[in-house]
């Protein structure tokens, strides 16, 4: 009888020891991966996406866990480099959420920003008067003259303002008017007509002299050097 209970507390004893064995060989393998995933993502490029963090903080929090769980066996070194880790972590953390957040704000202030297509056409044109479809149905044979008037010389006020690309829409504004001024040319007045073809000769000079206006000019040196 006494020999079979030595027996029985040797075979306690032995599985016991192994499976401390076991926990302390998981656990350094586990703050091993842990250490090696944060170092990874450290060295990787960021990609500051609210996808790709939430699959990166997935990847930690597993990892952490699973380090966490037999950290009372580790090494007084490797319960450092966990530690360690963790504070890398900690400060990538931070840097993702921080630009995250610029992100956003980025994005709801560019949402909120006006069209600059649609601010200059209701400069040239006045508030809401033409929208995306450059329709022109407001231009009449008793506005035209008007119209043709504020529109001309808002550009020859502001030409020396304008980038390439108000450049290119306000041909295409310009363009509109002219197809508009056709449809309703049976209905104007000579004096008015003779007065419009005046002010069309003037924005064909402007036109000429400051396509892409001072900005464009500057776009193209900075190409050029």
């Amino acid at each position: 009888m006494k020999k079979i209970t030595l027996i029985i507390a040797a075979v306690t004893v032995a599985a016991g020891f192994t499976a401390c064995n076991t926990g302390a060989t998981d656990g350094k393998q586990d703050a091993v991966n842990l250490n090696k995933y944060v170092d990874s993502v450290e060295s990787l490029a960021p990609v500051y996406t609210v996808a790709n963090w939430s699959a990166v903080d997935n990847g930690y929090q597993e990892r952490a866990l699973l380090a966490e769980k037999n950290v009372a066996t580790l090494e007084a070194d490797d319960k450092a480099k966990v530690e360690e880790s963790k504070v890398k972590y900690a400060a990538l953390k931070a840097k993702y959420e921080a630009k995250l957040k610029e992100n956003e704000m980025e994005a709801k202030a560019a949402a909120s920003a006006p069209d600059y297509r649609q601010v200059l056409r209701s400069k040239l044109f006045g508030e809401g008067k033409v929208g995306a479809d450059m329709k022109m149905e407001m231009v009449t044979a008793d506005n035209a003259l008007s119209v043709y008037k504020t529109f001309v010389n808002t550009v020859a006020d502001n030409k020396n303002n304008y980038s390439r690309e108000d450049w290119d829409e306000i041909k295409v504004l310009y363009e509109a008017l002219d197809t508009r001024k056709n449809v309703i040319e049976k209905d104007l007045s000579g004096s008015d007509n003779m007065k419009i073809a005046g002010l069309k000769i003037k924005f064909a000079s402007i036109k000429a002299t400051h396509r892409g206006g001072t900005k464009g000019a500057e776009n193209e040196a900075a190409k050029e050097q």
